[in-house]
């Protein structure tokens, strides 16, 4: 099925939205890939805005970088000022990946 403009378009700024939360965490794509369940080439497609998304890996992702679904239609909410405090950060990003 051939994507409409509009669908490249949204798939675009959820991908850079990703982009940005994922890089505001110090997350790596391996890392994302770990918290999220989604393998490193679909989340390259992804952030690329070149794969269609479902709504559970959408929600997976969101949970991963702990922050609300509706944030990642909205670019510009993803700045770390802009984010609420989360709680206290263990290892690199705010995650303890030791223990998954």
């Amino acid at each position: 099925m051939k994507q409409s403009a509009e669908t490249l378009a949204w798939a675009e700024k959820i991908g850079a939205s990703i982009r940005a939360r994922r890089k505001s965490l110090g997350l790596s794509l391996e890392e994302l890939s770990r918290l999220s369940g989604s393998t490193i080439p679909t989340l390259s497609h992804i952030e690329r805005g070149t794969r269609d998304l479902k709504l559970s890996t959408l929600v997976s992702l969101s949970l991963a970088l702990r922050t609300e679904l509706p944030a990642l239609f909205q670019p510009d909410t993803l700045s770390p000022e802009s984010l609420p405090d989360t709680g206290p950060e263990t290892g690199q990003g705010g995650y303890n990946l030791e223990d998954d």
